[in-house]
């Protein structure tokens, strides 16, 4: 991993911080934005976490900073490169929170991890279906305009958003782009997660129904939890500092290790 940039938030190609980097930190929070969303979605999260939390944000190429690069459409190969991008930072606990899209992308990211004898300390699935609920989908075979209303209807773009022609064209081809990976992800059928899950999810959230997140414990090896917060699927924007009061009791359920000294 490169030295973090004075005035920029970029420590790597693939992760953005938000802040100061935290070197006496216990564990990692690593961020894995939604569909169509930038590792900015995060900005204030490390501001919320206590100073034992180093945060860092999964930035997707096509978006933000990243704008010029291809997207990748397919999860296999999103998840291969970012779990390649995570495994030196496992020397401390991983703690993965993917929002939406990113809680596939970070279920995978997981998975991945695990496989190669780095298994995170604590996987958060926030809003949305667990793998075993996966199916297809025909939202990215819409033209544009098709397209943009239904990401409208769902609350994920505003009406006044799309009226600025630069900024609807900007928003189209990563928007696309992931709606296309998610509806055409096929999880495979794995041995459960050896660290707990959590699940999170709007109480508002009609396109996520309940049972579809609870759903997130049969890819669990035992420890799990469902928690709803009030909202619609984007719940998170204005309830992150109260989620995060509820899962700091389940990221040291599990002692953290110490860190000794050099």
């Amino acid at each position: 991993m490169s030295a973090s940039f004075s005035g920029s938030p970029a420590v790597h190609d693939w992760l953005r911080r938000y802040g100061e980097a935290r070197p006496r930190a216990a564990a990692r929070v690593i961020c894995f934005p939604h569909a169509g969303g930038g590792a900015s979605f995060y900005r204030n999260w490390a501001s919320l976490l206590p100073e034992t939390y180093d945060q860092l944000t999964v930035q997707y190429p096509g978006r933000e900073d990243r704008i010029s690069e291809e997207c990748i459409g397919e999860m296999p190969r999103l998840a291969d490169r970012i779990a390649e991008v995570l495994l030196p930072l496992t020397d401390l606990p991983l703690i993965l929170f993917g929002h939406s899209m990113g809680a596939s992308v970070a279920y995978e990211v997981a998975r991945r991890l695990q496989e190669k004898g780095r298994t995170p300390h604590h996987l958060v699935a926030s809003g949305r279906m667990s793998p075993t609920c996966q199916r297809p989908g025909t939202v990215h075979l819409l033209d544009d305009d098709a397209f943009l209303k239904e990401l409208t209807a769902f609350g994920g773009i505003s009406e006044e958003f799309l009226r600025h022609p630069e900024l609807r064209d900007l928003v189209l081809r990563p928007m696309r782009n992931d709606y296309r990976l998610i509806e055409t992800y096929e999880p495979q059928d794995t041995p459960p997660l050896g660290c707990p899950v959590t699940a999170v999810r709007g109480g508002q959230d009609h396109a996520h129904p309940e049972h579809e997140s609870r759903a997130w414990a049969d890819v669990a090896d035992g420890d799990f939890v469902c928690l709803t917060l009030p909202g619609d699927h984007f719940y998170l924007a204005s309830r992150a500092s109260e989620l995060i009061d509820l899962l700091l009791p389940r990221f040291t359920a599990r002692p953290l290790p110490r860190r000794t000294s050099a």
